[in-house]
């Protein structure tokens, strides 16, 4: 029987799915109230006043002893081997080049473990491609390499990126080392201003990597590789990121009913949610948005949002009618 024939005959089957799905479900169970999750989760309880540093210092303890990890990956291999339809109960994380399950998450950190290709790595080094570019996550990182798999970093470090951050100062990154990993290293790298570039690769290595969330900085960064220059910057925050989708969907939507509650994040902490939000509230009604315009390009307390504020004011107190709305 091939495989899409078993396949067919579980989709099928009702009583099968259940019985896996319980398999699923008692295996996560099992995990959150087992030594390895309890371990963590009383560990980032403990840090009293916890710090990117003092969460990264904790994370370094937990790393030193990794059989967990390999007691964890046998556990998914018996279940399943014994049931080829058993899904791991952990989110997933994916790219072109590294595959991975979140283990742990808290409001201090997220854990995960994953692996690296070669092939991937490879592949994606061969492609004709522009200048890469060097990503700066805004986030404190701890990397513990079980295998390295002769794997050569290169290590970079740019502006801090805080809340004061903009394209204006935004300064260049520079290549600070390169060097060969060993197998059991720890690396703690702060993203905030450091980065790291997988270099070359003479097999697949395996990673546990923590990301912590305490003291993260409001944007992550990117800087070309050739010349050092800011590229671009996004939000590091679900929320952020969230807001800006939404705001723009109710602005494609027309929705006029919603000015007043979009109009509200015009106070939030993150300087670009502010001038995200004002070109919607443009783009939905530029009358009413323009004096919420005026107090922005006049007292906004980040010298980004003010200034291109300022620029689109300008725009419309020096254009006709019609130029005003097309600004607008």
């Amino acid at each position: 029987m091939i495989v899409g024939d078993e396949l067919k005959a579980w989709i099928a089957d009702r009583a099968a799915q259940r019985e896996t799905r319980v398999r699923v479900d008692d295996f996560a169970r099992a995990w959150d109230a087992g030594p390895v999750h309890s371990r963590f989760a009383a560990a980032m309880a403990a840090i009293a006043a916890p710090t990117a540093e003092t969460v990264a210092d904790s994370v370094c303890t937990l790393f030193a002893d990794d059989a967990w990890l390999d007691t964890l990956i046998a556990a998914l291999v018996e279940r399943m081997r014994a049931d080829p339809w058993f899904d791991p109960p952990f989110r997933g994380l994916n790219s072109g080049l590294h595959s991975g399950m979140l283990v742990f998450e808290d409001e201090k950190v997220s854990i995960a473990a994953g692996v690296t290709s070669a092939l991937q790595l490879a592949a994606i080094k061969n492609q004709p491609r522009d200048a890469t570019s060097i990503s700066f996550s805004g986030q404190m990182a701890v990397l513990k390499f079980i295998r390295s798999g002769g794997t050569r970093l290169s290590f970079w470090e740019g502006p801090q990126l805080d809340a004061d951050f903009s394209a204006a100062t935004a300064g260049t990154c520079r290549r600070v080392d390169e060097r060969d990993i060993e197998d059991g290293e720890i690396i703690v790298l702060d993203g905030r201003r450091q980065s790291y570039v997988v270099e070359k690769l003479r097999g697949s290595f395996l990673v546990v990597q923590a990301s912590i969330a305490v003291d993260q900085a409001p944007i992550g960064a990117e800087y070309d590789s050739a010349t050092g220059a800011f590229v671009a910057c996004s939000a590091t925050g679900d929320t952020s990121s969230r807001i800006q989708m939404v705001t723009t969907l109710l602005r494609k939507l027309d929705h006029q009913a919603a000015f007043p509650a979009i109009a509200a994040f015009l106070d939030h902490g993150d300087f670009f949610i502010r001038w995200h939000v004002m070109k919607e509230l443009l783009g939905l009604d530029a009358e009413a948005a323009l004096p919420h315009l005026k107090r922005m390009a006049a007292s906004d307390p980040h010298p980004e949002p003010r200034r291109a504020a300022r620029l689109v004011l300008d725009r419309i107190e020096g254009g006709t009618p019609s130029a005003k709305r097309q600004a607008a």
